[in-house]
Order: structure tokens, then sequence, then C-alpha cells
């Protein structure tokens, strides 16, 4: 079977769960997507107070809401076999549909989530 990962923000109580970004579950198959829920982590940890070229520079609400949102937080990656209890803690809200919506803003991530496998 495995174990199942899950991206917590420990100070924001908020968390993205894999199979929303078209990833599996197991830390080897979203840790080695460069396009789904490690980019989504990415997005959210950008810190600087500049866009340059290469950014993901896009004027929408949810850019503004999310874009750099969980810089400087304490963030884990937690499996459902830790003792922590914060796997399947009810405290943490899933924020993965509003980062998926941002990634799409950009034409070429947008293609990649035309379908969703896992949902």
């Amino acid at each position: 079977m495995g174990q199942y990962f899950q991206v917590f923000n420990l100070d924001k109580k908020q968390k993205l769960h894999p199979h929303l970004f078209n990833d599996g579950l197991k830390l080897l198959e979203f840790g080695s997507s460069g396009q789904g829920t490690m980019f989504g982590l990415s997005l959210l940890l950008r810190q600087s107070s500049e866009f340059g070229g290469g950014d993901f520079n896009y004027k929408h609400g949810l850019v503004d809401l999310l874009l750099g949102s969980w810089a400087g937080d304490r963030i884990s990656i937690v499996g459902d076999y830790d003792d922590s209890d914060i796997y399947d803690h009810e405290a943490y809200v899933d924020i993965s549909t509003d980062v998926v919506e941002m990634i799409k803003l950009h034409p070429y991530f947008a293609e990649k989530f035309k379908t969703n496998v896992y949902v």
C-alpha cells in the first residue's frame, strides 16, 4: 500500500492535497512533479517585492491573495502514518482548489489541468 502525504502550513492551518494537482499522494509521486503540487507550493512560498522575467506575474485576485502567502511560515509534508494526527485534523483548510485555479491562469498549466484524473 504505502504512506500518503499532504503539505501542511502549520501557522495558517492550511493544506495542499496532491490529488487536486493531478499528482499521487505518495511522496515520490508528487515530490517529483514539477507542474503540480510542488509548483503550487513554490508559488505559495515565493518571496520577492518585485517581479521579473520568468515570474508568475498575473493580475488577478487569487494571485494577490495566494502568491507568497506561505513565505516564512512553518511548512511540513506529513504522512498518514505520522503520530501527530495532523494528516486528518479538521482544523486544516484545504486551499488546493484555489491554488490550482491560480496556476491555471498561465496558459501552459491551464492545459495540464483540463482534466483532473484523481477527483
